[in-house]
């Protein structure tokens, strides 16, 4: 490195001077080319310490002796031909935009304030089409095809008036692909696995939402395969059916008006009013208001409760006894998909439910009931048959999550193309860090996995 003064550009730079040779080939035709000059170029590039650096390279302009004619410089190491700045300022551009995820002004913000490089937004989005054209997605679908342990899990997001299947590896924690589709329908779910069939997945587990995309598509193309729902939503349901029985039994008591105690004038403190409560009792509206206000008690498991939530939801039973049922429910809902315990034992515990006569002359737990048919019950608990395999498809909601931030840092990507080359650019960011992938690596170059890396989680029963 040396110091320059002369020139008024300050700054280290890194001196070429052997890219002048008498004659070079044109990078058109490749036909050779005489010197007719030398010029020296000096170009910007990413040095240490947050210091302005340069290249500066001694060219050799040549003309060619062939049909296009025309002149031509010698390439620099590390500088794309004719251009002002190194591969190292565009990887740091990339850096930024896809591993910091970044938005454009912020990365020319921080360039300019690390590396004094006054950066327009339109070269820092060539950056991000050049970062994109360096991606080799085969090498992506390799490393899914070797590490993949038989768990797929699928979602889907909706941006704008396009949707974005994602289908992810929860077990070996990877994405594995996603497709960009203009609706969200039959169609375009039996593609999207069709494509993953022709890839050579062989899928014998597949967690989804309970969207009926999946019903019967899933079976078609993996015969073999079990289909788990994601546990989460059908709690969702189903607790909002509880939640609406609770609902009601506050509704009945508000009609009833102040019928009960009366309450003594003046504005007590919120503790001396939960005395006062439990001391003197409730108004019928009070009443109401407290069940209103502690409804979310009800559907709470029970080891999250703390010492005072377990006093409150004592007293909303003594209010209204008929919240017991839903209580309880709630809780042999909740133990149904234990997973300590096995298929079997889930079976006989929603039978005994079904049959509960409490359960199915209340309307709102019959509704509730009917969530857990059989046909679909079955889809609930395949998990349990197996080892490591989640109740929910909350991994690949993570990763509808990171798009969603993804699309956030850049106040939204509007163009399907450039959202298309934003998600390649992440899966291919997040594939490099896996700590599987230097296992493919090594592969490549030995054919065979070395033991000093992790193996890939395989699906396997429960013994």
């Amino acid at each position: 490195m040396r110091y320059i003064e002369d020139i008024g550009k300050k700054g280290d730079y890194i001196e070429y001077k052997f890219n002048r040779p008498r004659m070079y080939r044109c990078p058109q035709c490749r036909v050779k080319g005489r010197r007719i000059e030398v010029i020296t170029r000096w170009v910007k590039h990413v040095g240490l310490l947050n210091r302005r650096s340069w290249i500066k390279a001694q060219v050799g302009v040549y003309k060619a002796k062939c049909g296009c004619g025309q002149t031509f410089q010698a390439p620099i190491p590390g500088v794309p031909y004719r251009g002002q700045y190194s591969y190292e300022v565009r990887n740091a551009v990339a850096n930024s935009l896809i591993r910091d995820r970044l938005p454009y002004r912020l990365v020319q913000q921080r360039m300019a304030d690390d590396y004094q490089l006054p950066l327009s937004l339109g070269f820092i989005h060539r950056c991000f089409n050049w970062a994109h054209a360096q991606i080799d997605t085969e090498v992506h679908w390799q490393f899914v095809q070797t590490h993949f342990s038989g768990v797929l899990c699928i979602d889907e997001v909706h941006e704008g008036e396009k949707t974005i299947l994602f289908a992810t590896d929860p077990l070996n924690d990877f994405t594995i692909t996603f497709e960009l589709v203009d609706q969200n329908d039959q169609t375009h779910m039996d593609a999207f696995l069709q494509r993953l069939k022709d890839r050579g997945l062989k899928v014998a587990v597949a967690i989804t939402d309970g969207s009926p995309l999946y019903k019967d598509s899933l079976q078609s193309h993996w015969a073999d395969i079990e289909h788990q729902l994601c546990i989460f939503h059908v709690i969702k349901e189903v607790n909002k059916v509880i939640l609406d029985g609770v609902r009601a039994v506050k509704n009945r008591l508000q009609r009833q008006g102040n019928k009960g105690r009366k309450r003594k004038p003046g504005r007590p403190t919120t503790q001396a009013q939960k005395q006062r409560h439990r001391r003197q009792g409730m108004t019928k509206k009070e009443q109401a208001t407290f069940i209103w206000d502690h409804q979310y008690l009800i559907v709470r498991k029970q080891d999250e409760l703390t010492d005072e939530e377990k006093v409150d939801l004592a007293l909303m039973i003594a209010i209204a006894p008929e919240l017991a049922s839903f209580r309880r429910f709630n809780q042999q809902f909740y133990a149904l998909f234990n997973k300590d315990i096995t298929p079997q034992q889930a079976r006989y515990r929603r039978t005994r439910m079904v049959n509960n006569t409490d359960y199915q002359t209340n309307p709102f737990l019959a509704r509730a009931l009917k969530k857990l048919d059989p046909t679909r019950f079955e889809k609930m608990i395949v998990f349990l048959a197996w080892e490591k395999v989640d109740r929910t498809n909350n991994h690949v909601e993570r990763n509808n999550r990171v798009f969603r931030m993804l699309q956030k840092t850049r106040y939204k990507r509007r163009k399907v193309h450039t959202l298309e080359k934003a998600l390649v650019l992440d899966l291919y960011a997040r594939m490099l860090k896996h700590p599987l992938f230097p296992a493919l690596l090594e592969q490549q170059k030995t054919k065979v996995f070395p033991r000093s890396y992790p193996e890939p989680a395989r699906l396997k029963k429960v013994a």
